[in-house]
């Protein structure tokens, strides 16, 4: 499969790019022989489901990391996962990946409607494994500082809600985002990031919960769930 057939296909879908930008350029900073090894030892994998998932073997809906130059790129398209990454010799790590409310098609036995939701639960989850892996990243190349940029697309009359656990009820609450898209950012300096990961990624989902108009939420919530993600009580 084409990188632009990937590309349409999650044009078509909501969907999250990620941005991880070393705060300090250089072109060659990573040797490229190493890109893969330092991907494969960073990512994250919590939910049986890696961030980044980095293939084992090619097939019509992946690929595993080849070159595009100065840096390696990776995708799956399988599923309800359509996704692609590229981690380049400077440190500079993107994503784009789909939302899973838009391709899982069904849950709990009835139709999904595609644009409608964002599930809260997922976003705590998803948001905490990115900044993990960046600890992870920063930690494996001593990068000694960066700026996270993270967009949610198609966000424009999507609710917030608790849609993919049905041990948590409906918010029924109207939490629904008036922006085409939600943009949150970070900038950290390699200390801050190892120390306390959890509260950048906890600042990010905040951001994130007040474009979608949910002003109630408490900090106490949010490190509940990250905790039970940390120790695989989800």
């Amino acid at each position: 499969m084409k990188t632009e057939e990937i590309k349409n296909k999650l044009d078509a879908v909501g969907n999250i790019k990620v941005i991880f930008e070393p705060s300090i350029y250089n072109d060659n900073f990573l040797q490229k022989k190493e890109l893969q090894d330092i991907i494969e030892k960073t990512a994250v994998s919590l939910r049986g489901w890696s961030f980044p998932h980095i293939p084992r073997q090619d097939n019509d809906g992946s690929k595993r990391p080849y070159s595009i130059g100065n840096g390696v790129e990776f995708y799956t398209v399988w599923d309800k996962f359509i996704e692609i990454f590229r981690f380049y010799q400077s440190g500079q790590f993107v994503a784009r990946f789909a939302l899973y409310e838009d391709t899982i098609g069904e849950l709990h036995g009835k139709p999904l409607e595609a644009g409608k939701y964002l599930d809260f639960l997922s976003t705590i989850y998803k948001m905490t494994e990115i900044v993990l892996f960046i600890r992870n990243l920063m930690e494996q190349t001593g990068i000694e500082g960066g700026n996270l940029t993270i967009e949610i697309n198609k966000t424009r009359d999507r609710e917030l809600e608790a849609i993919f656990s049905q041990n948590i009820f409906s918010f029924n609450a109207g939490y629904v985002c008036g922006m085409e898209q939600v943009v949150v950012r970070a900038s950290f300096e390699k200390e801050k990031i190892m120390v306390d990961p959890l509260k950048i990624s906890r600042d990010l989902i905040k951001s994130i919960f007040d474009d979608f108009n949910w002003r109630n939420y408490s900090d106490q919530m949010i490190e509940t769930h990250q905790q039970n993600l940390l120790n695989r009580r989800i």
